[in-house]
């Protein structure tokens, strides 16, 4: 099992976070850092409103990074369970 960092781009919304964290705690995956801010500064994620086809808002949207100790099978499965979460707009690796 290797530390992998997982980055996280979510609406800004009540709970959406607490979603997120449940998914964790529900399949028993540890969570060794999490850092949440929201994005001011949406440039950053043009190529995700291209992909989507939406226009972000300051505030709107927040970038969450969790570090967590998986394997590479046990990381795929937990990205697909994340991006299947209501409020994410993009999870991967971060690289």
């Amino acid at each position: 099992m290797n530390k992998k960092n997982i980055l996280i781009i979510l609406e800004n919304k009540p709970g959406a976070l607490a979603r997120i964290v449940g998914l964790f705690h529900q399949r028993g995956y540890n969570i060794l850092s999490l850092h949440v801010d929201a994005v001011e500064d949406t440039s950053e994620f043009s190529w995700l409103e291209n992909d989507l086809n939406i226009q972000l808002k300051p505030n709107e949207v927040s970038k969450m990074t969790i570090s967590t100790k998986v394997s590479d099978a046990l990381q795929t499965q937990i990205l697909r369970q994340i991006n299947k979460l209501i409020d994410v707009l993009y999870a991967d690796e971060k690289k």
